[in-house]
């Protein structure tokens, strides 16, 4: 799974929906987005999904995302299907897929489902953030959950990329690092690898799951100055895995081997045990 050098394009940012789409709804697999419920839930925003990286015809962790899936579910107060058919849906959707993919699994408030899946767009070896300037609440009800309702992380990626950069920094209300508008954050300190801590109201990314259980990062609550003086900084998410960064704001990171040797022992991990 390797990774190129080729600079960013905003296309993998959240232009994602450019890209050619394939759907699953009600039983039906198509080409089209045209057969997806544009009902009063979707329209309102009222909803949770998760995002699954796809390799061929396998969904990345999928149990953990399901149970990620069932807990915003049951935060919000709606239902999730059954798994068994979120199962079948995913076999029907990667049925002859080759390659990766993006697998979107949407769960609606008035009990609706879809799945939409598109080819993964080219992933940048770096990327730049800066500090957005509007606060996240760690104590709000979408706070740790994936909601379909997207305009916090689509606001800030459009304001970073108007500044030059890729991605945006959260700040919570106690002036805490959060995550970015895309991923989490993971950054190596004199006393190791940290990201920021759930109580912080990141959401609990997978890869970020991962990383905690299999290499021993630590969750600690981390300030804007204090990222700054990391050794290197990474973002970690389901798509990308690791992706390290090589400035915030004006503050450069240099490669580390430490993070190079990091992303390595992720990738070889995880495509030894594709549902963790």
């Amino acid at each position: 799974m390797g990774r190129d050098g080729a600079k960013s394009t905003a296309i993998d940012k959240y232009r994602w929906w450019k890209l050619k789409m394939k759907s699953y709804f009600k039983g039906v697999v198509s080409d089209s987005d045209n057969i997806l419920p544009i009902d009063s839930s979707l329209l309102r925003g009222d909803g949770v999904f998760e995002t699954i990286l796809s390799i061929d015809q396998v969904a990345i962790a999928w149990d953990r995302h399901f149970a990620r899936l069932e807990k915003a579910a049951e935060k919000i107060l709606i239902t999730t299907p059954p798994k068994i058919d979120i199962e079948l849906a995913i076999e029907m959707i990667l049925k002859d897929e080759i390659g990766r993919n993006r697998l979107r699994v949407v769960c609606l408030g008035d009990g609706g489902w879809f799945l939409t899946l598109q080819p993964v767009a080219e992933i940048s070896e770096n990327a730049t953030l800066t500090k957005f300037p509007y606060t996240k609440n760690s104590q709000s009800l979408t706070a740790g959950i994936k909601s379909i309702s997207y305009t916090d992380s689509i606001t800030a990626l459009r304001y970073a990329e108007n500044l030059g950069f890729d991605d945006a920094i959260f700040i919570n209300e106690r002036d805490e690092v959060v995550e970015t508008g895309l991923a989490n954050l993971i950054l190596l300190t004199e006393q190791g690898w940290i990201t920021p801590h759930t109580s912080t109201g990141c959401l609990p990314g997978i890869m970020r799951e991962l990383l905690i259980s299999w290499f021993g990062v630590k969750e600690a609550v981390i300030t804007y100055e204090e990222l700054l003086k990391a050794q290197c900084v990474y973002t970690s998410s389901s798509i990308r895995l690791m992706q390290r960064i090589e400035r915030i704001d004006q503050k450069l990171f240099p490669r580390h081997e430490k993070g190079d040797a990091l992303l390595e022992s992720l990738d070889l991990k995880l495509m030894g045990n594709l549902n963790p």
